[in-house]
């Protein structure tokens, strides 16, 4: 199987570093030290990545033709992840971009169009396993998207069912089924060529319904290859070269950390050592347990997807889910999200599921007094919890930490980028 060959080659890939990809046809304009990262990278990448690769960045996947592709929510240059606000219409493409952002929120392919949640990163997004419950921590954990819905159940990895999604929504991509995809990559003599060189086929087949779904099965895995290859999840942070006893943190960076793991409480989800939440940190660390959680942000009030409701996130999907054991699980598990991996969450320019916060030292202030009377950002209180019943009271709302502290949290998590050069920014 080919998730089987992908997790083989983590080991040799996870320690790697490599310097990031650039878009190309539709985000313009990236720097000339990208685009030459993207020319040293390209031959360490297998064949299926390299397929992967060309269709992450192709635009021409999209309906209409042309306006967005997975890098276009996905970018390299903010950490594989969406931007905050880009004009739509005219002022897009006058800055270089098909389609625009509105509060955090992307523009899918058919103009106008905007679901309700913000792109999460598709950098370390490999990592996480199949969604399951956690008996013994009485949670889920797993899966992909920020409701958990790509469970990696009928393909055995998350990230490949993942990557299907986005090219059949009508707020995204926008395609009809997975053959109008297909059948774009089949009418393409590169895309024959790079599939013959990454499956060992002469052609991409959609001749009948089961080798329709086995080719668009190939697409994801392809896409999930590359999501998964060092180029994209480099560990090439400061925080990586600190472990690695390379370079040496600044005395705020270190209490940072030090806050991190003590009196912020960030630890309790933001931590990959196998539940184990007081080990230290150890090299390759990947910030997130994968569980999900309801930390009561208030609605974004710019949200072009609309606040007519409160997002149901986990436990919308679980009360539809096939398993009817999750279904039974639904109520309690509504309104909690993905935990997300903090590597590069200091490229990101929108935060949470919904985009409801700015900035990175808004989200620290956030959790430090979401419960404090009049606590706010510039003198506007924190809007009403989008949805209040499961709310996460024992790690966010009032840590009583000062000024200082939260920005030596926020020194901390900014070591965190990929791309570290040993140069002070």
């Amino acid at each position: 199987m080919l998730h089987s060959r992908k997790l083989q080659g983590f080991a040799a890939l996870f320690f790697s570093v490599i310097l990031l990809d650039s878009c190309q046809k539709d985000i313009a304009d990236q720097t000339q030290e990208i685009e030459s990262a993207r020319a040293r990278t390209k031959t360490s990448l297998t064949a299926v990545q390299q397929l992967g690769k060309q269709i992450f960045f192709d635009a021409r996947l999209s309906e209409p033709v042309g306006v967005q592709a997975c890098a276009s929510c996905h970018a390299p240059q903010v950490g594989f992840s969406g931007f905050s606000d880009i004009p739509v219409g005219g002022a897009a493409a006058a800055q270089g971009f098909k389609r625009g952002f509105v509060a955090g929120i992307g523009e899918g392919a058919p103009a106008g169009a905007f679901g309700r949640r913000k792109p999460p990163s598709a950098a370390y997004a490999t990592f996480s396993p199949n969604l399951s419950y956690v008996a013994a921590d009485l949670q889920f954990a797993g899966g992909l998207f920020w409701d958990g819905r790509a469970t990696g159940a009928r393909m055995g990895m998350p990230a490949a069912e993942q990557a299907q999604g986005p090219f059949l929504a009508d707020k995204e991509q926008n395609h009809p089924n997975p053959e109008a995809v297909l059948a774009k990559l089949r009418n393409n003599r590169a895309y024959i060529a790079l599939w013959q060189a990454a499956y060992g086929t002469p052609d991409i087949n959609i001749s009948t319904a089961a080798s329709i779904q086995d080719s668009y099965d190939k697409l994801g895995y392809a896409i999930a290859e590359y999501e998964g290859s060092a180029e994209v999840n480099q560990f090439s942070s400061k925080w990586d070269a600190y472990k690695a006893g390379r370079v040496t943190l600044t005395a705020q960076e270190l209490e940072g950390q030090r806050l991190f793991l003590n009196e912020g409480g960030c630890r309790a989800c933001h931590n990959s050592t196998g539940g184990n939440k007081n080990r230290p940190f150890q090299a390759g660390e990947l910030f997130t347990d994968f569980t999900y959680h309801n930390i009561g942000l208030p609605f974004n009030v710019n949200n072009p997807g609309g606040n007519a409701a409160p997002d149901p996130g986990l436990g919308g999907f679980l009360a539809t889910a096939a398993n009817p054991q999750w279904r039974t699980m639904a109520a309690q598990e509504m309104g909690k999200f993905k935990t997300p991996t903090l590597r590069n969450v200091g490229k990101a320019q929108r935060f949470m599921h919904n985009g409801a916060l700015r900035t990175l030292e808004e989200v620290v202030h956030f959790y430090n007094t979401r419960d404090v009377f009049g606590a706010g950002i510039n003198g506007t209180p924190w809007g009403t919890p989008e949805y209040i019943p499961t709310m996460d009271r024992q790690h966010v709302g009032s840590l009583g930490l000062t000024a200082p502290q939260e920005a030596a949290i926020v020194a901390f998590l900014r070591t965190l980028d990929d791309g570290y050069t040993g140069v002070t920014q």
